[in-house]
């Protein structure tokens, strides 16, 4: 990594800080624990309610397993049910699915993204020295409840100054029975309106500063109302400044993530027509008619993974096009298909052996795109990390190269206590004699 210089050209190093095969595999492992546990109680829930509509992607394609969360959130809180649109939300499981599924997000990227933060910071501050991933995860850990609560305290903050101003217009309601209602309440609009002024912080304040709260825990080893105080801090003393650097991030991260992933992919679609090409001897080597090659194996995994809704003519690829229409996703997956040369139309029915080699080959390939998918996340957070580091210095002066470090945290012996007990002789042992001082010569 090259040498800080504590401004916005230190954010060029987030390639190479997000590159990081720990950092992409811990976000890999909560990308999966999120679909499950998160994205599996959607689905679940909406397919529940209104099974015509919903239901789970038989592929890997994540634009599907999208979609099909939009559609069950459509089903949760629109009552857009399939047969008709009579039916009404349930108000009641809408809120209980919104604190079960905040919560387990919540606490899901409070471990892996506390982990990855962690990492990150270790890194910046230390001029590219790498922290072993079991502390990193002890770390996160340790300060679990440090990561989950800051986002939460800004939440219950701004219910709190909601339920006051809801609370006064209730009571302002029944007073108004006796004629005095409406005009006190009108009377005491400056402290609603102040109420309003102080959620409108808050607001401003959690969405433009959160990505900051999990770097500074990793980096201060602090508590929840400490980091969430530094976020907001850091945004409002130096907003145009935090601005930029989310720019720079954004355009810089576009052509990262591009990179990476277009990367990945040709390494496995290399790897695999290499081995396809001897396995069937580059040709000289026929399959048996009613057979499927290594090839239809490979394509059919390839199948399970790439869109077949995006080809060489969903988006257009000029300058103007792509800055008015950037699309990441769908253009990523059509250079991809451009890559691979997946033929979704003809698929091979594989049995037997074949069948196995498919399921594994898409195990391999799902592994290692998913690693590159989990660079997005490590990008993401290393980014912000260093947003942080260079916050941290424009605001309170604190150098880039200081970071919490759990050795200087660890107890000490309390003074005054009792002294540490001395080993005593096993019973029955007999004590060794002192020896004899030597004989003194008298004195003439």
């Amino acid at each position: 990594m090259r040498e800080l210089k504590g401004d916005w050209r230190d954010l060029f190093n987030g390639f190479m800080v997000a590159l990081d095969l720990r950092k992409c595999f811990l976000a890999l492992c909560g990308i999966v624990v999120t679909i499950i546990l998160c994205g599996g109680l959607t689905i679940t829930l909406g397919h529940t309610l209104d099974k015509p509509t919903v239901n789970a992607p038989r592929d890997l394609v994540l634009h599907k397993w999208w979609g099909a969360q939009m559609s069950a959130w459509d089903v949760i809180y629109d009552g857009a049910y399939a047969a008709d649109g009579s039916r009404l939300p349930n108000t009641l499981v809408a809120i209980a699915y919104t604190i079960v599924f905040a919560l387990l997000f919540i606490a899901i990227w409070s471990y892996f993204g506390g982990a990855i933060a962690r990492i990150a910071a270790y890194e910046i501050a230390k001029d590219g020295e790498r922290i072993e991933t079991r502390k990193a995860l002890q770390f996160s850990r340790k300060k679990f409840w440090s990561f989950f609560w800051a986002p939460l305290i800004c939440v219950i903050g701004f219910l709190f100054f909601a339920l006051c101003n809801w609370v006064g217009g209730l009571i302002g309601r029944v007073l108004d029975l006796a004629w005095i209602g409406a005009p006190l309440v009108a009377l005491l609009l400056p402290l609603a309106i102040l109420s309003g002024f102080i959620m409108t912080l808050i607001a401003v304040g959690t969405f433009a500063g959160f990505p900051l709260f999990a770097p500074a825990v990793a980096a201060e080893g602090t508590d929840s109302f400490d980091a969430v105080s530094r976020g907001f801090s850091y945004v409002y003393s130096r907003p145009w400044h935090y601005l930029w650097y989310q720019v720079v991030t954004s355009a810089y991260g576009y052509l990262c993530i591009g990179f990476v992933i277009l990367f990945a992919v040709t390494m496995c679609y290399l790897g695999l027509e290499a081995g396809r090409e001897g396995f069937e001897l580059s040709g000289l080597w026929k399959a048996r008619e009613g057979d499927s090659s290594f090839g239809d194996v490979a394509n059919a995994s390839w199948h399970l993974i790439l869109s077949d809704q995006h080809h060489a003519g969903s988006y257009r690829w000029d300058p103007t096009s792509i800055a008015t229409g950037p699309h990441p996703y769908g253009r990523l997956q059509v250079l991809s298909n451009a890559i691979v040369g997946v033929n979704h139309q003809s698929l091979g029915d594989l049995k037997g052996s074949h069948a196995v080699a498919g399921f594994l080959v898409t195990l391999w390939l799902a592994i290692t795109l998913g690693l590159a998918l989990g660079y997005v996340v490590s990008y993401f957070i290393s980014q912000q990390t260093m947003i942080y580091f260079i916050l941290r210095k424009k605001v309170d002066g604190i150098e880039m190269n200081e970071v919490f470090e759990e050795s200087e945290e660890e107890a000490k012996p309390v003074e005054g206590g009792p002294a540490p007990e001395t080993a005593k002789p096993p019973e029955g042992a007999k004590a060794e004699p002192k020896p004899s001082e030597p004989p003194q010569e008298e004195k003439k």
